[in-house]
């Protein structure tokens, strides 16, 4: 019978030339990993292999291996200062809870077991080189601790294992390893020092360069590890190699062989960075007959060459031909954006900050303009600053001149607004007017690629109208490709470079294309990425793409009418929908996002996005009667609070409201439909006179001319006879009951979020009243 071998952390770069060697060695692998530092690629050779098994599971929970298991190998760990300063929780979890796991399966299998530990164990070693019984000199509270300490709880809990429990253990210390496979943001320094080379920029020397590194190449560690595995030894055995440099002379020795004239600078060195790193192997050398071969000359020129060619793209999602890239380029595209709006204003600033060049086009001069300048044109968290980051790098501009965008552009994102009509279908009036802008200056196999929501088959109607404005150029051949946008106001800077998902629908090579563009963002390779996030890229055809933008908003925009329709019933029964609510979302096939009640939705893609539902149903004669609910229900909520207001105050002629929050929700200057504003006419309407105050509002609509801007919540609330939240802005939780109720000539609050605290109003002599409750 075949052996087996179960290895944690095996998608990772030295866990995938170990699954290489254990397979060379007639041993089946089941690769275990979470892809946080590891990725499916390292290992997508080895898939077609009888042998070989990938599951992607998380070795800090349970993990159970049905049938037997000959030999577990616990290599999962964020293995570089980036990951474990940015994970610091999950790496202590993975050393401890981790290692537990494991060597319960290895007890439970009566498997040899493997622990993969770190020359870290040393610290900033006293003793050099360094011995396994020298106990180092570690700051269990430092920048590394949360690495060093769970490797050294690790190492404790596997010896306790051996001890109490006789498991068949063995522990290795692994000192600096290189080679492809590497990945090149992981901060390490042989990663950083060969891409700065092959890219031309200078090489940053921690310090003065003379703290010392022993360097091993991969192929010599994992002899190590097998030669350990197979052996009775218990260890702790070092694995790496004796050799030792300064960082100035490894900055210096990459630089020769990658033949780049980059220069060498220095920049500040890393607390607690280690002075000193040399093992001593005498152990592997005396017992398993072990040292390294690979002399480091050959070796970086392997790892030179490994990054050289572009693989580093390629472990990280895709192919290694990646079009439009030349080998050991930057990975950079030609992008035109075409129209600044909310939509594409973030898309172009979040594309550029990815590396590709970006020009962004629309008529209007004074916006282009305005960002040119920095100024983002619309109130959102982070824009400004990214703008103005991006801008200084020269990949970002905008322009009015479609002679300036296109015709270089490999990709033209097509972000212009798409509003209602009177029927509630779409106006596709500006998407065939950028279509038309863009027709004459297309170069030949650019992709279009539609982020604008329209009408399901619109894919097609694009194709049509960029064929008929083509006519006279029959032989240019373009491509089309949906792309929904899912950008939430307030967050739309994360929600494009950390999504849950990226939609993409058209032909396949044509999706490839468009995936190349978003490979930092599926990956998280760009500056700023979470290892822990792994969007899913969503491929689909034309029509499906188009369809999931409008299913998605209309199924949150249900959920929150569906809470308001309990909310309603839960007044009517006695209960109380802010316990009833969670309850629900506590179950993880419902959720608990979108789950709230109160004055309901608003903004310019539920409603747009439902009504288009609707009518396009209609068009092929079918009514969707649960989405016409949902715009029913949304409408009476609104009202809901006049009828609030006519319970307590009787009449409302007369009477003074103050309404606190004006946007649909918050993080954004966005009025449109914002259930604030219809609460405010339909209180004119009723003669009551209304002041209100929100934090970025300071303009409305000439038919609320009559509504008095305040300056601030309690001015607002001035000889109020109620006020009115309308907007979760979270400085309104920190308002002052008693304060309010001092300036107020009432003492009504409808909480129209339920998210204040009742028990903040019960002494301050205010009545809070709600939804549902």
């Amino acid at each position: 019978m075949r052996r087996r071998a179960v290895l944690t952390g095996g998608a990772g770069f030295v866990g995938s030339h170990l699954a290489e060697q254990l397979l060379a060695h007639g041993i089946d692998v089941v690769c275990v990993d979470n892809f946080v530092t590891g990725a499916a690629e390292n290992v997508a050779h080895l898939q077609s292999h009888e042998g070989f098994q990938l599951i992607e599971a998380d070795v800090s929970d349970y993990i159970s291996i049905p049938g037997p298991v000959d030999y577990v190998l616990h290599f999962a760990s964020p293995a570089s200062p980036v990951d474990y300063a940015e994970l610091p929780i999950q790496t202590m979890k993975v050393g401890s809870l981790g290692t537990l796991r494991t060597l319960g399966l290895a007890k439970q299998k009566g498997a040899r077991y493997l622990l993969a530990s770190t020359s870290e164990t040393y610290g900033d070693p006293l003793v050099h080189p360094q011995t396994e019984s020298y106990w180092g000199n570690v700051n269990p509270v430092g920048p590394r601790s949360c690495y060093d300490e769970a490797k050294r709880f690790a190492e404790a809990l596997t010896t306790s294992y051996r001890t109490k429990h006789g498991v068949n253990t063995a522990i290795m210390r692994i000192f600096n390893t290189y080679g492809p496979r590497m990945r090149p943001n992981d901060g390490r320094v042989i990663p950083n020092f060969i891409n700065q080379a092959l890219s031309g920029s200078s090489i940053t020397v921690q310090g003065d360069g003379s703290q010392t590194r022993s360097l091993c190449h991969v192929d010599d560690l994992v002899e190590g590890a097998l030669r350990l595995l197979f052996s009775d030894l218990s260890g702790p055995v070092n694995i790496g190699n004796p050799h030792e440099m300064t960082i100035l002379e490894l900055a210096n020795l990459v630089r020769d062989l990658a033949g780049s004239d980059s220069r060498i600078v220095f920049v500040d060195r890393a607390k607690d960075d280690p002075s000193q790193r040399q093992p001593d192997i005498t152990v592997a050398r005396t017992e398993l007959d072990w040292e390294p071969k690979v002399d480091i000359r050959a070796g970086l020129s392997d790892a030179i060459a490994w990054f050289r060619d572009g693989h580093d793209q390629a472990s990280h999602g895709g192919s290694s031909g990646t079009v439009g890239r030349q080998a050991g380029q930057p990975y950079r595209h030609k992008v035109a954006v075409i129209g600044t709006g909310y939509v594409g204003a973030v898309t172009s600033t979040c594309l550029a900050s990815l590396g590709h060049d970006v020009c962004g086009f629309d008529t209007d001069s004074a916006r282009a303009g305005q960002l040119n300048n920095g100024q983002a044109p619309f109130h959102e968290p982070g824009l400004p600053e990214l703008l103005k980051s991006t801008l200084a790098t020269g990949r970002l501009r905008f322009t009015d001149n479609p002679c300036e965008a296109l015709p270089d552009a490999d990709f033209v994102f097509l972000c212009v607004g798409t509003p209602p009509g009177p029927d509630g279908s779409p106006d596709l009036t500006q998407l065939e007017s950028a279509i038309q802008s863009v027709a004459p200056h297309l170069r030949a196999e650019a992709v279009i690629v539609n982020k604008s929501t329209v009408p399901v088959g619109s894919g097609n109607w694009t194709r049509a109208m960029l064929e008929d404005a083509l006519e006279g150029n029959r032989d240019l051949a373009f491509h089309v490709v949906s792309n929904p946008e899912f950008l939430r106001e307030g967050s739309a800077i994360d929600d494009f470079l950390y999504p849950d998902r990226i939609v993409l629908g058209g032909a396949d090579v044509d999706v490839s294309r468009v995936a190349e563009l978003y490979r930092p963002v599926l990956q998280q390779t760009f500056a700023g990425g979470r290892r822990k996030v792994r969007p899913a890229l969503i491929t689909t055809g034309l029509a499906s793409a188009e369809m999931i933008k409008y299913a998605a908003n209309a199924f949150l925009a249900t959920k929150i009418s569906f809470a308001n329709e309990m909310a309603q019933m839960c007044e009517l029964f006695g209960a109380d929908v802010r316990q009833v609510l969670p309850a629900i979302g506590a179950d993880h096939r419902v959720g608990g996002a979108f789950l709230n009640s109160g004055v309901g939705w608003g903004g310019s893609c539920f409603g747009k996005d439902v009504a288009a539902l609707i009518a396009t149903g209609q068009e092929y004669g079918y009514t969707p009667s649960m989405l016409q609910a949902t715009v029913d229900i949304n409408k009476a909520q609104r009202a809901s609070v006049v009828r609030k207001l006519q319970r307590e105050l009787h009449m409302l002629k007369g009477r003074r409201i103050g309404i606190l929050g004006l946007t649909f929700k918050p993080g954004t200057d966005d009025l449109r439909d914002a259930p604030a504003l219809d609460i405010a006419r339909r209180l004119l309407a009723a003669g009551a006179k209304v002041s209100a105050f929100d934090p970025v509002v300071k303009v409305l609509p000439e038919d609320l001319s009559a509504v008095r801007l305040m300056r601030d919540a309690y001015d607002a609330a001035d000889r109020a006879d109620a006020v009115v939240v309308t907007t979760e802005w979270p400085e309104f939780r920190l308002i002052d009951p008693a304060g309010l109720r001092r300036v107020m000539r009432g003492n009504l609050v409808v909480d129209g979020r339920n998210f204040l605290s009742e028990a903040n109003f019960s002494e301050s002599g205010l009545r809070l009243i709600g939804f549902g409750w």
